[in-house]
């Protein structure tokens, strides 16, 4: 990819993470109207978390370090991932984004997996920041809602429906709108950051989120 490519990759193979420079610049934004929240919502979650992630994912765990293809995990721990990522594809079963289609769960789930590890970890290495430690609302928003907000401006744009239903039938990738619900629905510090309560539509029992790790 060239530097300007709008896009990333994992390469279990080589164990290698490949971010062009394109990927961190913010769509309509200028450098001074952003903030440190934000901007680890855009690229430290949907981009270089989720990167990371595939190497841990339904096919990058089944590479080792030097990029074999090699089982080295022991088996407690492959039958508990296995479990986990049961419910991440049952989960995504039921988003149902076009007439009477819906995303196929099993075949979106490393991307799926990908974005809920990608945005945990950004979660993490951002509350380890000054900003964060500084708590300081910025438009009425706190830091860890500008952190979610960040993540979710990656996947403002539409779709035809047309195009909406060739993505849902043969893409390993979830609609833009499910990439943002669908994570955000596990995370404990999005129901805390926007007082999500049980009567909201986005709110899931603790028996229905996903904990991969």
């Amino acid at each position: 990819m060239s530097p300007q490519t709008y896009n990333a990759y994992y390469n279990p193979s080589n164990n290698e993470i490949v971010l062009p420079a394109g990927i961190f610049a913010v769509p309509g934004l200028r450098d001074e109207e952003l903030d440190d929240a934000f901007v680890y919502g855009y690229a430290a979650a949907s981009t270089i978390g989720h990167e990371i992630t595939h190497g841990f994912d339904d096919q990058g765990r089944q590479y080792d370090a030097k990029g074999n293809l090699r089982n080295w995990w022991q088996q407690s721990d492959s039958a508990q991932f296995s479990q986990r990522a049961k419910m991440i594809i049952r989960q995504f079963n039921e988003f149902n984004p076009v007439d009477t289609l819906h995303v196929n769960g099993d075949a979106t789930q490393g991307e799926n997996i990908a974005d809920l590890g990608g945005l945990l970890l950004g979660l993490d290495a951002y509350k380890k920041t000054a900003s964060f430690k500084k708590n300081e609302s910025i438009g009425g928003l706190t830091p860890i809602q500008r952190y979610f907000l960040g993540y979710a401006y990656g996947w403002i744009y539409t779709e035809k429906k047309e195009l909406l239903a060739s993505q849902l039938m043969q893409d390993v990738h979830a609609p833009a709108k499910e990439r943002v619900n669908g994570p955000l629905v596990n995370i404990p510090g999005f129901y805390e950051a926007f007082g999500i309560k049980p009567t909201d539509k986005m709110y899931r029992p603790d028996s229905l989120r996903v904990s991969i790790w």
